[in-house]
C-alpha cells in the first residue's frame, strides 16, 4: 500500500468514526429528549391531580373543578379507572389537533391530554361522546385501554368514573374493536332511536369483548379511542354506558 492509499485509507476512517460518533450523539440526544418529556408529563399531570383534589374532604370522586377551570377553562370532566394511570382531566377546545401535544397547563408535549372530539356539541349528554388519547411507551394516557382486549383485565376494570361539573357517571366498559380512523363508528349525529340502534348493531359486529352490559338507543355511551402499535392508521377503541351516580357537588 502506497503512503498515499494509506492517506485516503486513514481519512475515511477518520470519517466513518465521526459519522458513527454523529449517529450516536443525535440518538442519545433523541432518547434524552423523549425520557424528559416523560418526565415533563408525568410531573404536570401529578400536579394537575394535586389541584383536582385539593380542598374536597377527601370525599371519595370528588374533584374540585372551580380550582380546574382556573387554571383551564377547557376542563370539561374527569376521567378515573382503579388501579391504572387513567386519572386526568378530559378537555375540549375547536379542534383535534391542540390537545393532541399539548397537556393541561397548553405546554406543548408529546403525550397530550384526554380530549373531547370538538364535534361533540354536548359532551356526555350526547349519545356518542368521543375521548381521545395517545397510548405512550410509557405507559401514561390511554395506554391501559389496550388491555381491555384480555378478559382477565376486564373482569377487574368493568367500570370507569368519569366526573363533569353538573354529575357523576359510572362508565360501564361493554366493548372493544379495533377500527379504521376514518372508520364510521366516529359518528355524532343521529336523528332517532332507529339510527342509535343501527349504530349499536353495528359496533357489535365488531366487538372484541363479551359482557352483560346492555346498551339500548335511549343510553348515553363514551367512546374511548387510542392508537395501536402497529404502524398503521387504526385506533383501539372501548366503549362505555353512562350510568348516572351521586348527584355532582364538587366546586368550591
Amino acid at each position: 500500500m502506497t503512503k498515499k492509499e494509506q492517506r485516503k485509507g486513514d481519512f475515511l476512517y477518520k470519517v466513518a468514526m465521526l459519522f458513527l460518533i454523529a449517529v450516536m450523539l443525535f440518538s442519545l440526544y433523541k432518547i434524552g429528549t423523549m425520557i424528559y418529556g416523560y418526565y415533563q408529563g408525568s410531573s404536570q399531570y401529578e400536579a394537575v391531580q394535586e389541584i383536582a383534589k385539593a380542598d374536597t374532604e377527601d370525599e371519595e370522586g370528588d374533584i374540585n373543578f372551580e380550582a380546574l377551570l382556573k387554571a383551564n377553562d377547557d376542563v370539561k370532566a374527569w376521567i378515573y379507572l382503579e388501579d391504572t394511570v387513567i386519572d386526568y382531566p378530559v378537555l375540549q377546545t375547536t379542534n383535534n389537533d391542540y390537545y393532541l401535544y399539548h397537556m393541561f397547563n397548553r405546554e406543548e408535549n408529546g403525550a397530550g391530554s384526554i380530549f373531547i372530539d370538538y364535534r361533540n356539541q354536548n359532551p356526555f349528554k350526547d349519545f356518542n361522546t368521543v375521548l381521545h388519547g395517545h397510548r405512550m411507551k410509557d405507559g401514561t394516557m390511554f395506554k391501559p385501554l389496550v388491555n381491555y382486549s384480555d378478559p382477565e383485565f376486564y373482569e377487574t376494570h368493568k367500570v370507569m368514573e368519569i366526573t363533569t361539573t353538573e354529575q357523576n357517571y359510572n362508565c360501564e366498559i361493554f366493548a372493544t374493536a379495533t377500527i379504521p380512523a376514518d372508520s364510521d363508528l366516529y359518528q355524532f349525529e343521529f336523528y332517532s332511536d332507529d339510527d342509535r340502534a343501527y349504530y349499536l348493531n353495528r359496533l357489535a359486529a365488531v366487538n372484541e369483548l363479551s359482557t352483560e352490559v346492555e346498551v339500548g338507543a335511549d343510553d348515553k355511551i363514551v367512546m374511548m379511542s387510542t392508537c395501536t402499535a402497529q404502524l398503521d392508521d387504526n385506533r383501539i377503541c372501548v366503549f362505555g354506558k353512562l350510568v348516572e351516580a351521586e348527584a355532582q357537588q364538587k366546586t368550591n
